[in-house]
């Protein structure tokens, strides 16, 4: 080929050596300026400390300050959207000799459990326990002081579905405590809901 020169692959070797440090050199003289850029903002005479003593004398405090009237504006603002809690006071409860409808008489707790949830969304107003006596684990409703009131929830959840329960004694509490409402609002969404 007429014009071409071929380098002979024996002198490669030598131009890798003359190319490689060229390249080095440039691309440290690029890296180099660039570190230069990021001090042009201060002076290169200013030390660390220097500059923290300017920065210290420059400094003030007051303009950070907030306006305390601003303040207890907003508080005063936040406190008069919220509604006082229902103070609920139930008396002690008292166990006594009574009776509960059983439902289901098992060994699988996630059975028993799966049981328990979904008689508190079918009888919202009656406590179910699940009581384990090994190796079984119950899952009983409500706290009747007489048979006739545990009678009328046995007729209950019968119509409802489920068909095995039945009457056991046991110790109930006489004055349960009031279930805890099963939803939580957010107090953002209380807010919300009074505006």
């Amino acid at each position: 080929m007429r014009g071409s020169q071929r380098i002979p692959k024996n002198n490669w070797h030598f131009i890798r050596l003359l190319i490689l440090p060229l390249l080095s050199a440039v691309l440290w003289n690029t890296g180099c300026s660039n570190t230069g850029e990021l001090t042009k903002d201060r002076p290169p005479d200013v030390s660390l400390k220097g500059f923290l003593d300017m920065y210290e004398k420059t400094f003030n405090p007051a303009d950070y300050d907030v306006d305390v009237k601003t303040i207890l504006d907003e508080e005063n603002r936040q406190r008069s959207t919220l509604e006082p809690a229902i103070v609920v006071t139930p008396a002690a409860p008292e166990t006594i000799s009574g009776f509960r409808v059983q439902v289901l008489f098992t060994q699988e707790i996630d059975q028993a459990n799966q049981l328990k949830e979904n008689l508190a969304n079918a009888v919202p107003d009656d406590w179910v326990y699940v009581v384990y006596e090994a190796p079984y684990y119950k899952v009983r409703v409500g706290n009747f002081a007489d048979r006739s009131t545990a009678n009328q929830m046995v007729r209950k959840l019968v119509s409802i579905g489920y068909k095995d329960a039945w009457i056991v004694p046991d110790n109930v509490m006489k004055n349960p405590p009031p279930k805890p409402p099963e939803t939580f609002i957010e107090p953002e969404k209380q807010l919300e809901q009074h505006r």
